[in-house]
């Protein structure tokens, strides 16, 4: 029986048909059962910060997988508070907590956000109105997925949690509208990443920023695709210069081994007390060890620079493949590391991704008809034009 037969014999069809397997990876390249090598601009959807199998990474895990694996958080371990201190580090003033995903982080804010809304109006369930912008994406547990406002992704799962409302991402007038004495909380990507690659505006998010100060309600990010150095700083939101009150991270931060977490400003950092939340694997030392890699290879490499020099190229490089295709590509927009291609109705995005992974280039479906591309934050120049060339090949003979 091959791979693929037992996939469809004995996994559940969330996922679809799928027919490329990937066998082993280094880098930037990923290999597939026959040994055919592909160029990986996808990245496990941001996850691959440092690429596949990143040496110092790899002999931090291994030498953490010796000492100690995984332990309850009834008690204290090294490597936890050494990347709760590192996260400060780079965030600022506040605490953190550490759980196993970006959806699980984005449950957090939201238990945050109702912690605070009872806390500010006296009474449990008065202020807990949560906003979050249309098209956005926060994940598929059931609160997350309320946030979500996407039907595609709703779809099914009715009766939807009855306290999210959704204005239209950059139009903080329309937040303003929904914007209530009930109020608790809103929660925006500074980037749209699955709805294809959506930057904020500045005006918008420092008009959120007030819209909460206001009614004394939280400024929430989902830092979970956008962040850990993809825009050419560690968080989108530095980029903008808007300071929230709590922001999540997943994804990048791990390099690969699953892990989640959320900063919450030192003036709300008492909203969680003993017994409002926990996680039995979040924090384990061995994923802690795993992030901890992540942040150093970061730091000694300035791969966050990186990521905004190697994004002005592919930046430029996508903007002139456009230019060349206007009959298949509408735009390209992004930031940092952080792209994406938008196709006219001519061509779909299903099509032009697998016709790219034909000739060996790998990139990650987006809604809006986009293709996402999300390297590694250490790709060099020479896997870019790489990269460039491939889908400009591809795009041609579509």
């Amino acid at each position: 029986m091959t791979i693929k037969e037992k996939y469809e014999k004995y996994t559940l069809g969330n996922f679809g048909k799928r027919d490329f397997v990937i066998s082993r990876a280094s880098g930037c390249h990923v290999f597939d059962e026959n040994g055919r090598k592909y160029l990986d601009f996808g990245g496990g959807i941001a996850v691959m910060s440092l690429g596949h199998s990143n040496k110092n990474w790899i002999k931090t895990v291994k030498s953490q997988l010796d000492e100690l694996v995984h332990c309850s958080n009834l008690y204290l371990t090294k490597p936890h508070a050494d990347l709760a201190e590192a996260l400060v580090g780079l965030i600022g003033k506040g605490r953190i907590f550490l759980c196993n995903s970006g959806t699980e982080a984005n449950e957090a804010l939201i238990k945050l956000a109702l912690l605070h809304g009872a806390k500010v109006s006296g009474l449990e369930g008065k202020k807990c109105k949560i906003l979050t912008a249309k098209n956005g994406f926060h994940g598929r547990t059931l609160g997350s997925l309320a946030a979500t406002a996407q039907e595609k992704i709703q779809k099914g799962f009715s009766p939807i949690l009855p306290n999210f409302e959704y204005g239209d991402f950059n139009d903080a007038d329309s937040f303003r509208k929904l914007a209530g004495e009930d109020l608790a909380a809103i929660l925006v990507e500074p980037v749209q990443g699955e709805s294809g690659v959506t930057p904020a505006t500045k005006e918008f998010l420092s008009e959120l920023r007030k819209i909460c100060d206001e009614k004394n309600a939280l400024l929430l990010f989902d830092e979970v695709q956008c962040g850990c150095g993809r825009s050419g700083k560690f968080l989108a939101c530095q980029k903008y210069g808007v300071k929230p009150d709590a922001l999540s991270m997943a994804k990048g931060i791990g390099g690969g081994f699953p892990i989640g977490a959320i900063w919450v400003s030192e003036k709300h950092s008492e909203l969680f007390t003993p017994g409002s939340h926990g996680t039995t694997f979040g924090g384990n030392p061995l994923a802690c060890a795993a992030s901890l890699a992540v942040l150093k290879e970061m730091s000694k490499r300035n791969l966050a620079k990186n990521a905004e020099k190697e994004g002005r190229r592919l930046a430029k490089g996508l903007e002139k493949i456009a230019r060349k295709y206007p009959d298949k590509i509408k735009l390209t927009r992004g930031l940092g590391l952080m792209r994406s291609v938008l196709f006219n109705a001519s061509v779909k995005n299903s099509d032009a991704c697998s016709a790219l992974r034909k000739n060996g280039l790998i990139l990650i479906p987006a809604g809006a008809n986009s293709l996402r591309f999300l390297p590694p934050l250490n790709v060099s120049d020479s896997q870019v034009d790489s990269a460039l060339k491939i889908f400009d090949k591809t795009i041609g003979e579509l």
